[in-house]
């Protein structure tokens, strides 16, 4: 089994890079890695003949790779949605959602709920973590993502000029239940942290209008955020695509302790780091395409800069920009891990 040597979890050096605070060695964060990333961490300790076993795979990969943490997600809270003719399509159209498109089709639509959910699967997994460290659960979609893929982002477009209440409605039976879901995942001490996983920008701009954001989905994660501080646990937003003309919002009105999901052809993470780490965590960062298609060196090297810019400051966490699919290299997923693990230059 791979063992990223040196590297002990620790969850409270997590704490302090969320707290702006400088940490005794660098950082790491990922939410998702792939499988074939996982099966190299593990080799014949990889099982995945059960959903129990995937969870516990997952756990000890984050375990040998160097993390702090370990990822999880409880499974149950699925919003039903139409697929599309492709359900298993790698990419999909953000219109195939339909099932909600006017007042009738929202009183018969079959909401989910949190009983659905078996939140015991974080003690029973936790005994799989290293005492020292703890899960950061994330959900199926977030807020806007699961609306979007309920009603359809041109539908959604409409029914904002359209018909608010019913918009309202929708993100209000949506929210409640995400805000429930994050509340039953605190309760665990195993927790020591969230993740809220919803987009909400392209390339130039907000997926919708910012004061249409304000008033629909930010006021369920203010509610969230408060939930976490208020058990002494901290929250982290991934959202890809344009943040400039929310950030004050994530900030301030959120209050997020951490914000991760950057691209460069939006904004580098060097440059971010520059932007937003007097006021929040920056987490990630280290580019999908750019993981994908340069040398190790080359990847190494970027990550390395990274942790030295950030090193006295503190504020910051190394991790891809988004996540560690498949077609990642092996080599330079090593090539990240191997920057953390040399430390900081003394």
């Amino acid at each position: 089994m791979f063992r990223n040597k040196n590297r002990t979890p620790n969850f409270n050096y997590f704490i302090k890079a969320l707290k702006r605070e400088p940490t005794p060695r660098p950082v790491l964060f990922e939410f998702i890695i792939s499988e074939d990333k996982e099966r190299y961490l593990l080799k014949d300790k990889f099982v995945n003949e059960t959903e129990f076993d995937r969870v516990k795979s997952t756990i000890l990969a984050f375990d040998s790779a160097g993390y702090d943490f370990s990822p999880i997600i409880v499974r149950g809270l699925t919003f039903p949605r139409n697929e599309g003719d492709n359900p298993h399509a790698q990419t999909k159209s953000l219109n195939v959602g339909n099932m909600i498109k006017d007042w009738p089709s929202f009183n018969s639509y079959q909401w989910p709920e949190i009983g659905s959910c078996d939140f015991s699967i974080i003690k029973e997994a936790g005994k799989y973590l290293h005492p020292d460290a703890k899960f950061i659960p994330f959900s199926f979609d977030g807020i806007l993502e699961n609306v979007i893929g309920i009603v359809g982002y041109d539908t959604l477009c409409y029914l904002l000029y359209d018909d608010r209440k019913l918009v309202e409605a929708i993100f209000k039976e949506v929210g409640k239940r995400m805000k429930q879901y994050f509340i039953e995942c605190l309760k665990y001490d195993e927790v020591g942290a969230i993740l809220c996983n919803d987009d909400w920008g392209f390339n130039t701009q907000t997926m919708l209008a910012p004061d249409d954001l304000r008033e629909f989905v930010f006021p369920w994660y203010r509610e969230i955020v408060a939930e976490a501080h208020k058990r002494g646990k901290y929250a982290i937003l991934h959202s890809c695509g344009y943040y400039r003309d929310i950030k004050k919002d994530i900030i301030e009105v959120m209050k997020f302790d951490g914000k991760h999901s950057y691209e460069d052809n939006i904004v580098k993470i060097e440059e971010a780091y520059d932007e937003l780490s007097d006021k929040i965590a920056v987490v990630g960062g280290i580019d999908i395409n750019f993981l994908a298609t340069e040398t190790p060196e080359k990847v190494y090297e970027r990550c390395r800069k990274m942790l030295e810019k950030s090193k006295a400051k503190g504020g910051y966490i190394l991790g891809s920009g988004n996540s560690i699919p498949e077609y990642i290299p092996l080599e330079n997923y090593k090539a990240m891990l191997k920057a953390a693990n040399d430390g900081y230059d003394q």
